[in-house]
């Protein structure tokens, strides 16, 4: 906890020379934050077919969820001369954190951006430490609007609080490691945040051995992340 509100409340203060020092240290990134949307185009080119079709699949399925449980606006008479109204109105801007540990996860991003861009939310930043081209061919599918190469609690301080560079979320939503997690409770009194989101396994089990068990598992049993 420590640790972590040393690294928030130096973004808040020093914004975009901080964070850079941070990713230097944590993440070893020494380049611009901001990703360009040319760049997304060209990495998404350089996905198999295959991929970018299961991407664009996912990415449909969840839009049709997220519009089944879209809020909507409704107008009720109570009684003569008392009606009660309900608007629904979606955030100027809201910032997805997509983890970049070992294996990249186009899902976070999916699963966050999308139900965003349905319920009519403007500008959608997007955060990950290292957005390979399946990331960014995610990002592109979800309409998300801009994208940072940043990582950890000094890029969940940055869409709190905004910098010369990132600009301040309304909202803070996506998994993270404990870290990630520390800071958007740290940030959520001054930042909405979805909830404290951390790391979770899957494991799915197989109908019977498998001929070549993964390094480090049991037959029969194979972790997906």
């Amino acid at each position: 906890m420590r640790r972590v509100r040393a690294v928030v409340e130096a973004v808040c203060m020093g914004g975009d020379a901080a964070v850079a020092r941070f990713a230097r240290r944590f993440d070893r990134e020494t380049g611009p934050f901001e990703v360009a949307r040319e760049t997304w185009v060209e990495a998404a080119a350089t996905v198999p077919g295959s991929v970018r079709r299961a991407i664009r699949v996912c990415a449909r399925n969840i839009r049709t969820v997220a519009r089944a449980e879209r809020l909507r606006p409704s107008r009720v008479t109570v009684t003569p001369g008392v009606v009660i109204e309900h608007r629904v109105a979606p955030l100027d801007r809201v910032g997805c954190y997509v983890p970049g540990g070992r294996y990249p996860l186009p899902s976070s991003l999916l699963m966050t951006a999308i139900p965003a861009a349905v319920a009519g939310v403007r500008e959608i930043v997007v955060c990950c430490p290292k957005p390979d081209a399946v990331v960014l061919t995610a990002a592109l599918e979800a309409g998300a609007t801009r994208l940072f190469r940043l990582g950890g609690a000094q890029a969940v301080a940055a869409m709190a609080y905004g910098t010369e560079t990132i600009p301040q979320v309304d909202k803070i939503v996506g998994p993270g490691n404990r870290y990630v997690a520390v800071a958007k409770n740290l940030v959520s009194q001054d930042c909405g945040i979805d909830f404290e989101a951390g790391p979770t396994e899957l494991v799915w089990l197989s109908p019977g051995p498998l001929s070549s068990p993964p390094h480090g598992s049991t037959p029969g049993a194979s972790p997906v992340r």
